[in-house]
């Protein structure tokens, strides 16, 4: 099969929180030899993203081309329901704009979607397309078009090894040798799967996400990365760098999938980085709480049984998995319709939060802070007018964040705070945060203190030791595309519109992104 059958084929593989300083380091010491070709015959950039929001608004706007304003995600797990002080979980069909595919679709070009984060199965997609046969945050339904191309790939592949997993950090070296084949063993039947759909027709579209890459960053930084403070040398020596066996997994699929369509235009992208898991928004709330934004009058009854809410959802769920294992926990979870689950367990995360009372609180993020202002008609039982007051408090909370001593290192926790109206636009802005803590990731942040708020200190109930960084990536190569080239830092936003030039179509008004024109010959 070669591309003089068909006008256009574009082969599109998304590595989930793929760190692009990784990519190239291990590229270039010959660790990664389909990365290695592709480099020297493409462009290379890194692609600021919007995981600042949340990681869960970086497919979202990579896929639509448009803002978190625009597109409503941001930390779609736990993310506040609108008009309310409860958090929901937000499913990929609330999406407010519709992914690219869509419109090469529509166009006519045959297109195949193949576990995508933060998508879902479209009816009348001309192609195919699978929606969680191995996801690392699933929220839609697990789907695919046509209906019974789910049960043929089950049928031949199996399972994904960790399919539904509760996601629990293993304790003994062969559990994490156990994790480590499971994401080996995934990444190589994604590979398969995606070989018998890509052998299927002549695709004009092409687009297949690699999840492991998420999952390994998450769960094995700490193995990968000797600078760490959980760095365990016997871990490393019984396990290798897991990390990069992941990525040379994925290394091995690209190179057997671009065998297949050896004349494609290739786009490699990564919609986020990956590093340290440094993060101090679990200090937030009592920070806010001794700067007098929480209110004084606390609600009744549910804060008593669950004190770890006065802290905020963080501690509320390592509360929770105290009391249920989390082996149970994925039992329960199994057993229970979906949708009653995400709904149950966001109502308990809500319970017992005292941010109707408050001027300021802490909403759920995954790295960066989230600042939330009570603001008067926006939110039920606001306290702060808009205008000058909501102006005069993010200026107040950005003083004193920056002010913030990380305790162990004598520097500064805070690297920055940004208001996001300053950053996006669009009729879903209400539905974000309005501060964004950027913490300074050089160290661990377990004690905070300043003059004013003395010292707070607590340590990141996570059990994840990576966490999502600014960065991802592109790598494009192909005929027309410039070889051996490294641009300028260019964002996600920007790839939807470049894959609709590529197949000469117009790019919507409601895009945000640019044509990345000078990775063309």
């Amino acid at each position: 099969m070669n591309q003089s059958q068909h006008n256009k084929q574009v082969l599109m593989i998304g590595l989930e929180a793929g760190e692009p300083t990784l990519v190239k380091k291990w590229a270039e010491e010959g660790k990664l030899p389909a990365f290695k070709h592709l480099i020297e015959r493409g462009s290379w950039r890194q692609l600021r993203s919007t995981t600042e929001i949340s990681s869960g608004a970086t497919w979202a706007s990579l896929i639509t081309g448009t803002n978190p304003a625009k597109h409503g995600m941001a930390f779609y797990h736990r993310q506040l329901k609108p008009g309310t002080y409860r958090i929901q979980k937000k499913y990929a069909e609330e999406t407010a704009v519709d992914p690219f595919w869509q419109s090469l679709s529509q166009n006519g070009k045959r297109t195949a979607v193949l576990d995508v984060p933060d998508s879902h199965v479209t009816k009348n997609l001309n192609g195919m397309m699978i929606v969680g046969w191995g996801a690392e945050g699933l929220n839609a339904k697990q789907r695919s078009w046509p209906k019974n191309l789910f049960k043929d790939i089950f049928s031949r592949f199996g399972h994904h090894p960790l399919e539904f997993w509760y996601q629990e950090k293993p304790k003994t070296i062969e559990g994490w040798k156990e994790l480590e084949e499971k994401l080996l063993e995934g990444t190589r039947r994604r590979t398969e799967i995606a070989k018998w759909i890509l052998e299927k027709e002549p695709w004009d579209f092409y687009l297949i996400g690699y999840a492991e890459t998420h999952w390994v960053g998450h769960y094995f930084w700490h193995i990968c990365d000797p600078r760490h403070p959980e760095y365990d040398a016997d871990l490393h020596h019984a396990c290798g760098d897991p990390v990069l066996k992941v990525y040379q997994e994925v290394d091995r699929g690209i190179d057997a999938l671009l065998k297949i369509y050896p004349e494609a235009t290739i786009l490699i992208v990564s919609n986020t980085g990956m590093g340290p898991n440094f993060s101090g928004q679990h200090l937030l709330p009592e920070i806010l709480t001794r700067l007098g934004y929480s209110g004084k009058k606390k609600p009744k009854g549910i804060h008593n049984f669950l004190p770890g809410h006065r802290w905020g959802p963080y501690y509320a769920i390592k509360k929770f998995e105290s009391v249920i294992p989390p082996p149970l926990m994925q039992k329960i979870k199994r057993i229970t319709p979906e949708k009653v689950w995400d709904s149950v367990t966001r109502y308990i995360l809500s319970m017992g939060n005292n941010w109707k009372n408050s001027k300021a609180f802490n909403v759920p993020s995954d790295y960066s802070g989230a600042i939330r202002i009570n603001l008067k008609g926006r939110e039920p039982e606001g306290k702060v007018e808009p205008g000058s007051e909501y102006d005069k408090i993010c200026e107040l909370i950005t003083q004193d964040l920056m002010e913030l001593i990380n305790s162990e290192t004598g520097e500064r926790a805070v690297k920055g705070v940004v208001k996001t109206k300053e950053l996006y636009q669009g009729e879903h802005l209400d539905e974000l945060q309005d501060l964004i803590v950027q913490w300074n990731l050089s160290a661990p942040i377990n004690h905070l203190e300043s003059k004013k708020i003395g010292k707070v200190s607590g340590v990141l109930p996570d059990k994840r030791t990576g966490a999502h960084m600014v960065n991802g990536f592109l790598l494009a190569c192909g005929k027309g595309i410039k070889s051996n080239q490294e641009f300028d830092e260019a964002h996600i936003l920007d790839v939807a519109p470049t894959i609709l030039h590529l197949f000469e179509q117009p790019v919507p008004k409601i895009m945000d992104g640019k044509i990345l024109s000078d990775i063309f010959k």
